[in-house]
């Protein structure tokens, strides 16, 4: 039914889009940060790793594997319960929108087992995200990839839930 494949910057003008969209539908606006069209195109970009899912050629989800460039954006530095030195190579599983029209179809999912497979092709061995912790639909998406909570913490200006991963 979906057909997913990695992003390019043809897809950057979907995106914004989808993001608007989804903001759109939040009953909270913490639930999920605006990023910038200049932000959204630099995920599309090397070293980073934007997948999508389409349905008749339209942007449906999409979500960012995020490799940090400077130690401000590495998720990792926040961790409490592992110490991610240990770790080489690491990554952000930054961001899963999922169009309204099509949650409950476990997109997030789909793109997160994706966004995986190709930090493992990475030599990526741990992995990091944030949640709002008003949004359980996200919490349980990355508890079912087998994410695990590490702390609550600001970032991005609000209150979030760290995640971790070990792959």
């Amino acid at each position: 039914m979906f057909d997913y494949r990695i992003c390019t910057t043809d897809d950057i003008d979907q995106i914004v889009a989808l993001e608007q969209e989804a903001i759109a539908s939040l009953a909270s606006p913490d639930l999920l940060r605006h990023n910038s069209r200049e932000t959204l195109l630099g995920c599309l970009l090397c070293p980073h790793t934007t997948w999508g899912a389409f349905l008749g050629g339209e942007l449906v989800a999409f979500a960012v594997l995020f490799v940090p460039e400077t130690e401000q954006e590495d998720l990792s530095l926040s961790l409490t319960t592992v110490d991610s030195k240990r770790y080489e190579k690491k990554a952000n599983y930054k961001l899963c929108i999922v169009s309204p029209r099509y949650r409950g179809n476990h997109l997030q999912q789909q793109l997160g087992e994706r966004l995986e497979a190709t930090a493992r092709a990475q030599g990526i061995t741990l992995l990091c995200s944030t949640v709002s912790p008003n949004n359980p639909a996200s919490r349980r998406s990355l508890e079912n990839l087998g994410y695990r909570k590490d702390c609550d913490l600001q970032k991005y200006g609000f209150p979030r839930q760290l995640f971790f991963k070990v792959l």
